[in-house]
Formats: structure tokens, C-alpha cells, sequence
């Protein structure tokens, strides 16, 4: 009876081997359990990842999106204008040159005082020059050619392009309701265009920023002096008297500080400042509208020099 049960049921022997082989399938399935729910979760963060790099994917081609736009607008801009190629912008063409350019730029600075700046710059002994004040580069950019060509030369742009910066401070009703209706964010473009049109990428650095809080980021860099700083910012007069004062200790002993619009009565005081902490190298009146003058600061004082007997004649009356 047990033998034919054995041979129906199988052995004990063989109860055993069956057991064992059970389980060690169950542990190969959980193994492989355990093996897929660790694809699954290699998979999941393989997935975020491709989810992340697309979410890259999209920004950056809403960047690029962005500089196309900001190319074909200033395409758009050159379509209106046909600068001079920038070879033609050295040397004695350098004239002739700024004449052809300046009508294709946006700003008010007359060609007698676009070829004074020229001349300023060529005869300064250093690289670097500022102007407070660019709108769309009309004097800016003849001061650039003028120093293009000097190694290490550097001309900073500082603007901030903002309606309501420009308004701040009031000037005039008529004179600040248009400085709310312009539209900057064009001007600045036809300025980096043109820029770009004459070979200044090298030379020129934006600073978009208001005029004192570029003063602050200028000291922050201790002993950074300008050798030229033009200031053409905003003509409130507690504004362009704050430009003056604050700005002038950043321009290097013997250096020069242009002010626009010194026939204007809101710059007068800033004006008078000038005149009277620095040598004038001359002011220009063209006509009612147009004025500018150019000063140059002068040296600083040298430390009074003591004599040992003089010290010790210090100490005893001290000591007395």
C-alpha cells in the first residue's frame, strides 16, 4: 500500500525536493520582484530627468525665441540706416565718418560738439571714459571711435533706459511728460545696434543703471578713476547737482568732467560747482539750446611736510 502511494504521491524524499524547489522559485519571484520594482524606480527618475531636460529644452528655446526677436528688431533698425563700414572710422576719415553718422543716431549732441568730445578724447593721456546719460549714443559713440584704437581703452554706457527714472525728479511739465511717452526700450536697441554696426562691441560696456546706483557700484571699485566722464543725465537740478558732486571724486586728478547744458537755469548750480572746484577748459554756447562746458579737476593736495624740529616743538608744547 505505501509503495503504490509512493508511486501516486511520491516519497517523503521526494515531498522534500519539491518543497525545496518551491521555494526557491518564491525566492527567485520576489528577486525578480524586488529587481523590476528597481527598474520601475529607474525608470521613474529616468523619466523625470527627460521631463526636466525638456522643461531646459523649452526655456532656452523661449530664450532663443526672445534673441531672435531682439535680431530681427534691430535688422529692422539697420534696414532704416547705412553706417559707414567701421574701417572708414580711423585717422584723419574719423571726421568725415562721425558727419555721415551722426543724423543716423537718436540724441541731440550737434556735430561741433560730437567733434569737441572727438577732440577732448584724443588729447586725454588716459583709457577710460564714462558718460552719464546715452539715450541713443549720439555722443557716446564719437567719443568711442575717438578711443577705439587705444590698448585697454574702455567707454561705459551708463543709462538706465527707464521712463519712470527719468521722471523722478522733476523738470519742466512739458519736458518730463515726454520723457514718460518715449519709448526707451527702442532707443537702447538702435543704440546697441549701432554699436555693433561700428566695431565697438570690444570698447563699449553697458551700465544700465541708474546714474547713483552706478556711482555706488564705481567706488565699491576702490581707486577706479575715469580719465573723461561726461555727464548728460538728468537735468533736475538737485539731480544734475548730485551727478556733479558725487561723480567728480571719480575722476582722476587732472581728469575731465563734461557737463551738457550748462545754459540750462536747472544746471546752473552744477555748473557753478564746476567752475568752482575745478580749472574750466572751456564752455561752448552754440545757442540757447545747445551749451557745454569742460572741466578739469585739479591735483590733489600734498600732505604737509614736518620738519623733525617741528614735530618735537609740537610735543613740548603739548607736554607743557
Amino acid at each position: 500500500m505505501s509503495s503504490l502511494m509512493d508511486r501516486v504521491f511520491g516519497s517523503e524524499a521526494d515531498n522534500a525536493v519539491v518543497k525545496d524547489c518551491t521555494s526557491l522559485l518564491e525566492q527567485q519571484a520576489v528577486m525578480y520582484q524586488a529587481m523590476l520594482a528597481g527598474h520601475e524606480a529607474v525608470i521613474r527618475e529616468t523619466q523625470a530627468v527627460v521631463r526636466a531636460r525638456e522643461e531646459t529644452v523649452r526655456e532656452r528655446e523661449a530664450v532663443v525665441r526672445e534673441r531672435e526677436a531682439v535680431i530681427d528688431a534691430l535688422r529692422a533698425g539697420q534696414n532704416t540706416r547705412s553706417l559707414i563700414a567701421p574701417a572708414d572710422s580711423t585717422g584723419a576719415d574719423l571726421p568725415a565718418y562721425i558727419s555721415a553718422l551722426l543724423p543716423q543716431l537718436e540724441g541731440w549732441c550737434t556735430l561741433s560738439k560730437a567733434l569737441w568730445l572727438v577732440e577732448l578724447v584724443s588729447n586725454m593721456s588716459g583709457t577710460r571714459i564714462g558718460e552719464i546719460g546715452v539715450y541713443g549714443g549720439k555722443s557716446l559713440i564719437p567719443m568711442a571711435l575717438a578711443a577705439r584704437n587705444r590698448p585697454g581703452a574702455m567707454v561705459y554706457a551708463i543709462e538706465p533706459w527707464s521712463n519712470s527714472v527719468a521722471v523722478e525728479q522733476a523738470t519742466s511739465a512739458e519736458n518730463d511728460q515726454w520723457w514718460r511717452e518715449v519709448d526707451l526700450n527702442k532707443i537702447k536697441l538702435g543704440f546697441v545696434s549701432a554699436v555693433m554696426d561700428c566695431g565697438l562691441a570690444g570698447v563699449v560696456k553697458l551700465i544700465e543703471l541708474p546714474s547713483d546706483e552706478a556711482r555706488c557700484a564705481f567706488q565699491a571699485m576702490r581707486g577706479y578713476r575715469f580719465d573723461l566722464l561726461h555727464v548728460d543725465g538728468s537735468h533736475a537740478e538737485g539731480q544734475a547737482l548730485t551727478d556733479v558732486k558725487d561723480w567728480l571724486p571719480l575722476v582722476a586728478p587732472g581728469g575731465i568732467l563734461v557737463l551738457d547744458d550748462i545754459g540750462w537755469e536747472t544746471v546752473t548750480k552744477a555748473r557753478d560747482y564746476l567752475r568752482a572746484t575745478c580749472d574750466v577748459i572751456g564752455e561752448v554756447i552754440e545757442d540757447k539750446n545747445v551749451s557745454y562746458g569742460a572741466y578739469r579737476t585739479r591735483p590733489a593736495p600734498r600732505a604737509q611736510e614736518f620738519k623733525t624740529e617741528t614735530w618735537a616743538n609740537m610735543l613740548s608744547e603739548v607736554l607743557a
